[in-house]
C-alpha cells in the first residue's frame, strides 16, 4: 500500500488496504493469478511477434517432436506459413491453457463460501460468529444490525446460522459477506455486508402454499391421547375445545367411546416445511350418540364464527366452564364452610387447579370491578348485559390490562388462579349474577348467540354440502383411531 500511496494512485482510485491484502499482510491471490496472467500475455505477444519462435524448429532437430494430432489441430498462425506457423500455434495454444488455467483460479477465489453453524448451550451470538471466522468488528457490527429484528440475548441451543464467505486465496483469511439468521419456519433476517464496510439486515418471507388436512377418532382414553393416535395435531384439539367450550364441558361431558371430527388448514413453505395451523372449517363431536357438527363461516360484514346446520352459532352467552382442566371442587348450595366451621350457602361453584391456571372471561362485557374485595382476595366482576353479570374470585393475579371499564370478549384471559382471600388453597370461585343476584350456573336458561338471517343464511345453507364431501373425500379409507394399535387410523396428507 505504501508503494501505491508514493506513485499517486490512491488520488485517481479508491483502494482499500483490505482488498489488497489479507489480514496477515500477504498480496491476496486473485492479484498474484491476475499479474501473472498479464505476464503470460505479454510473453505470448513478444513470442509471436519475434524470431525467438524458431527455437520450436531446434526442438524439432533436437529430437524433440509434438504428436501429429496436436499440429493437426492447430491451424497457422496469421502471416505465418508452414512449419513457423504451426509452431507459433502451439505456443499459443500452450499460452492459452496457462490464461484459462489462471481465470478459473480468479473465478474460483471469488466464489463465496458457505458454512453453517450451529449454537450450543451457554454461546453467544458474537462469539459464535468470532469462531466461525468473522473478526471482532464485524462479528458486533452484524449482532448490531441484527437486533433490529431479534433480540441477541434470546438465542436458543440448537438455533442454526448461514454464513457466506469470499474466498481470499487465504483458506484461513476467508472475508466474511452475510449471514442468514432464521426467526421462524416463514421468516429470516440476512445481514450483508456492504462494499463500505456497514452492515445492513432484512427479513426475507417465504411465500405460504394452504392445505386442507382431515382427522377422526374415537375417544378410548382422553381427548387428546387418541387424537394423537389419528395423528390430530394437538393445537387443532385445542383450538376445537375453545369453539365448543361455549356449549360443552370438556372435563365432564366427554365420555369412552364418543367421536371427533375435524376439517382443518395446515400452510407449508413451497419447499413442503411445516409453517403453522390454519383455521379448523368443520368440526363434529358426537357425545352420547348425539352430533353437535359445527362449520366455519363469514358473514357479510365480515364477522366471522361456528354455526350448527340450522344457522345457530354454537357460542352461548357465557361459557359454560371459565377454566381448563380445572374440577368442581365445590357447587352452588348449602355446605359446610371450610374455613368458618359452619353451615353456610355457597353462591357460587369452585373450580380447582393449580395457581397461574388462566381464567377466561365467560362471556363478552365490561369490566365493572378489578381489585381486591374482601374475603374474596383479587376480584374481578364482568357486566354481560343489562341483567347478566359474572364474577370471578380469589385470583392470584389479574390479567394483561384488566381492570375497571375496559371491554372484554369471550374467551379473553382475566386473571389466573390463585388463594387470596378467604381460602385454603389455589381455586377460582366462580358466579353467575342476575339482576344482582348470585344464581345456579348450571340452571341459568342462557340465550343462543348469533343466529343467520337472509343472504348469509342462504349462503351458509347453500356451502354445507360441499364442506361434507370435501370432509367425506379427505378421510376415505380411514378408520376410527381405537386406543389398539392394529385400528390406528393415520392422517391424510
Amino acid at each position: 500500500m505504501q508503494s501505491i500511496k508514493r506513485l499517486g494512485l490512491h488520488k485517481f482510485i479508491k483502494i482499500r488496504q483490505r482488498k489488497i491484502l489479507t489480514r496477515r499482510n500477504t498480496l491476496r491471490l486473485r492479484y498474484i493469478v491476475s499479474s501473472l496472467g498479464l505476464l503470460v500475455i505479454g510473453f505470448s505477444v513478444f513470442l509471436t511477434q519475434s524470431p525467438a519462435v524458431s527455437s520450436v524448429f531446434s526442438m524439432r532437430q533436437a529430437g524433440i517432436t509434438f504428436g501429429d494430432d496436436m499440429l493437426a489441430a492447430l491451424e497457422p498462425s496469421a502471416g505465418l506459413d508452414g512449419e513457423e506457423g504451426r509452431s507459433s500455434g502451439i505456443i499459443q495454444a500452450h499460452v492459452s491453457g496457462i490464461m484459462r488455467n489462471a481465470a478459473d483460479l480468479v473465478k474460483k477465489a471469488d466464489e463465496p463460501t458457505r458454512r453453517k453453524v450451529l449454537i450450543s448451550a451457554g454461546d453467544t451470538l458474537a462469539g459464535v460468529l468470532q469462531n466461525a471466522g468473522l473478526s471482532g468488528k464485524d462479528a458486533y457490527y452484524a449482532v448490531k444490525a441484527l437486533s433490529e429484528y431479534f433480540d441477541p440475548r434470546h438465542v436458543k441451543s440448537g438455533q442454526e446460522i448461514a454464513l457466506d464467505f469470499t474466498s481470499s486465496g487465504d483458506e484461513a483469511d476467508p472475508e466474511f459477506m452475510k449471514m442468514a439468521f432464521k426467526l421462524s419456519p416463514i421468516k429470516e433476517v440476512v445481514v450483508a455486508k456492504a462494499e463500505d464496510g456497514e452492515f445492513e439486515a432484512n427479513v426475507h418471507e417465504k411465500a405460504l402454499v394452504k392445505q386442507t388436512h382431515a382427522g377422526l377418532a374415537e375417544i378410548e382414553t382422553s381427548l387428546y391421547g387418541s387424537a394423537a393416535r389419528a395423528d390430530i395435531p394437538s393445537p387443532v384439539i385445542a383450538e376445537m375445545i375453545r369453539i365448543y367450550s361455549w356449549d360443552v364441558d370438556f372435563q365432564r361431558d366427554i365420555r369412552r367411546g364418543d367421536k371427533v371430527q375435524v376439517m382443518y388448514e395446515v400452510y407449508e413453505t413451497e419447499d413442503g416445511d411445516f409453517a403453522k395451523y390454519g383455521d379448523i372449517l368443520y368440526a363434529n363431536l358426537s357425545i352420547g350418540g348425539s352430533e353437535v357438527p359445527v362449520y366455519r363461516f363469514e358473514m357479510a360484514d365480515g364477522r366471522v364464527d361456528y354455526f350448527q346446520p340450522d344457522g345457530n352459532s354454537i357460542r352461548k352467552t357465557l361459557m359454560k366452564t371459565p377454566v381448563d382442566g380445572a374440577r368442581i371442587s365445590s357447587g352452588y348450595g348449602m355446605r359446610h364452610h371450610p374455613v368458618l366451621g359452619y353451615s353456610k350457602m355457597h353462591k357460587g361453584m369452585d373450580f380447582a387447579a393449580p395457581t397461574g391456571t388462566p381464567i377466561y372471561a365467560a362471556g363478552d362485557g365490561v369490566v365493572e370491578y378489578a381489585a381486591r374485595f374482601g374475603s374474596y382476595g383479587n376480584y374481578v366482576r364482568i357486566r354481560h348485559n343489562g341483567t347478566l353479570k359474572t364474577a370471578y374470585a380469589h385470583m392470584h393475579k389479574f390479567g394483561k390490562g384488566i381492570s375497571k371499564g375496559v371491554r372484554v370478549q369471550q374467551g379473553d384471559v382475566i386473571g389466573y388462579i390463585g388463594t387470596t382471600g378467604r381460602s385454603t388453597g389455589p381455586h377460582l370461585h366462580y358466579e353467575v349474577q342476575v339482576n344482582n343476584q348470585q344464581v345456579n350456573p348450571n340452571s341459568v336458561d342462557l340465550p343462543t348467540g348469533e343466529a343467520l338471517a337472509g343472504a348469509d343464511l342462504k349462503k351458509f345453507k347453500s356451502m354445507l354440502d360441499g364442506m361434507n364431501k370435501q370432509y367425506v373425500a379427505l378421510t376415505e379409507g380411514l378408520k376410527f383411531a381405537f386406543n389398539r394399535t392394529e385400528q390406528s387410523a393415520t392422517h391424510i396428507r
